[in-house]
């Protein structure tokens, strides 16, 4: 049995999930009293790991009944931590219980306090710094992090992780970025080469953020896309790394602009590596917009046009719904179908009466003139051109194109000077 436990140990430290399954479950059928309660710790730590923290916590209100010397060591205080505070955070939005990181946070002090010698109190500082994160303490939090980089531990990149979480506080919270780019670029140099990379994807994207922030575009970018690069080579892991990763990528390569194609192959990637949302979601929405954008400027007016419903569709309070109905009919009218492109433009100027809102872009009255013109509608083409007119800067040189085409509507409208 101990050879089976050191066996088990092995495997969970390499985060062998489904091996150290079978090894438990082999255990179990045999042991009693505290070698299955070691066995249940085991147990519980795997489920843990794999994400199930409500049945890690029903291991560990067994092992109190079956092993209680081993129920009061720190080991078990530092999973039952681990697990309420896994719960607090896996809950659905708004059923998370706040009696889990209270639960939690009193196991954590309790280590500190009865044992200050623990060989994993580093990591047992670094989640209470997590946890108070959650209580909008970041001063305190930082703090725990700046401990938890000095005290010992069994996890070979706790000291990134400590540098990734300064990173993020004080980028967030305390609005430094130059000191949260010095603790990002940190984590990254302090992670060990044996921990799986795809952690590595969320350092990149937060450094991406902060870089943008900081108006180095180009570095923001190449940041975001050696996320993608790290992300992608991590397989079902680094799945929604992925896509938070290639949004951003898009986002950066549509700010910076002449750079169309690498946009539609990063929103190509978020929307293969996210799960389609089954409702409204502003995130697909926005993607969708990103990627209309690029394909209309690229001369894809039916792909373009196809994305653009989409934003709509996926967020129907867009705050630039105005806006994305323009970009609708200028595919609409790219594609020659020109009774749906005014159809668009009437929809618009709808909804901004509707809202009290004024349309003020003669661009908009231009391209509304130029489809009731194709439709051969030459009396509503003509009003179109005329508000086009009264909207136009002075100092562009489209008053004279304007200019023409509303006296051409007009003849062909069989308008005469007295009206």
């Amino acid at each position: 049995m101990r050879a089976l436990l050191s066996e088990l140990d092995g495997l969970i430290s390499r985060r062998d999930v489904k091996r150290a399954e079978v090894l438990i479950a082999r255990a179990l059928r045999s042991a009693q009293g505290p070698e299955r309660g070691r066995a249940l710790l085991a147990r519980a730590q795997v489920r843990l790991m794999a994400g199930r923290p409500e049945d890690a916590l029903e291991d560990l209100r067994e092992i109190r009944a079956l092993w209680p010397e081993g129920a009061a060591g720190p080991q078990m205080a530092e999973l039952l931590g681990d697990s309420h505070f896994a719960r607090f955070e896996l809950a659905t939005v708004g059923f998370a219980d706040r009696a889990d990181t209270s639960a939690a946070l009193e196991c954590y002090q309790r280590i500190c306090q009865s044992f200050p010698d623990y060989g994993n109190l580093g990591w047992v500082l670094y989640q209470q710094g997590r946890l108070l994160l959650t209580e909008q303490q970041p001063h305190e939090a930082v703090a725990l992090f700046e401990q938890a980089l000095l005290a010992p531990s069994v996890l070979p990149a706790l000291t990134a992780y400590c540098y990734e979480r300064l990173g993020f506080v004080y980028f967030y919270e305390l609005r430094d970025s130059a000191r949260s780019l010095a603790f990002l670029n940190k984590a990254l140099d302090t992670y060990p080469e044996s921990e799986p990379r795809h952690w590595l994807a969320q350092v990149h994207t937060l450094r991406s953020r902060v870089l943008r922030a900081m108006t180095n575009l180009p570095a923001a970018l190449a940041a975001a896309e050696a996320a993608v690069s790290t992300a992608s080579a991590g397989g079902a892991e680094a799945r929604i790394g992925l896509a938070d990763a290639a949004l951003a990528a898009a986002e950066l390569a549509a700010q910076m602009g002449g750079q169309d194609r690498q946009v539609v192959a990063h929103v190509q990637t978020f929307l293969q590596s996210s799960r389609r949302p089954p409702g409204i979601d502003v995130t697909w929405s926005r993607a969708h917009e990103l990627l209309g954008d690029a394909q209309y400027r690229l001369g894809q007016a039916s792909a373009a046009l196809s994305a653009y419903q989409s934003a709509l569709q996926y967020n129907p309070y867009h705050p630039w719904e105005l806006s994305l109905y323009y970009r609708i009919a200028r595919c609409y009218y790219s594609l020659a179908e020109y009774t749906r492109a005014a159809a668009a433009l009437e929809r618009m100027l709808e909804v901004a009466a509707k809202d009290a809102e004024t349309i003020s872009d003669f661009r908009v009255y231009q391209l509304l003139a130029n489809t009731y013109f194709a439709c051969e509608r030459f009396d509503r083409a003509a009003e179109a051109y005329q508000t086009a007119l009264s909207l136009v800067p002075r100092e562009t040189d489209q008053i004279a194109e304007l200019v023409h085409y509303m006296h051409l509507a007009r003849e062909r409208g069989g308008w005469t000077q007295s009206q």
